[in-house]
């Protein structure tokens, strides 16, 4: 699902909005790079192989609680999906997306 790109007005609403608000904290930005970094490593590594939350933990150097809440998150939204067990954990993988549009259109 793409997002839609904001028009002008809702923009300079939103720049409006976010100075009135006090803008983003820096603290607010730190977690937000964090969670972007941390999903994009998961992705990047589950685009070789299959793994376990444990093995993705221990391969990024994460808490274990914090892949699984990634890959809670991921698998959500369809970027990751349960392909079988390993070692009594689920074994997941990256969701292929085929960006071609179908035939015909």
């Amino acid at each position: 699902m793409a997002m839609k790109t904001l028009t002008a007005e809702q923009k300079k609403a939103l720049a409006t909005l976010r100075e009135r608000l006090g803008g983003i904290s820096e603290e607010k930005r730190q977690a937000q790079r964090h969670l972007v970094a941390a999903r994009k490593s998961i992705q990047k590594f589950l685009q070789a192989q299959q793994a376990t939350v444990p093995q993705l933990a221990q391969a990024l150097g994460m808490p274990a609680d914090e892949a699984l809440w990634h890959v809670t998150g991921m698998r959500k939204y369809g970027k990751v999906t349960e392909v079988g067990e390993e070692d009594d954990y689920p074994l997941y993988a990256l969701v292929e997306i085929d960006d071609k549009p179908a035939a015909g259109h």
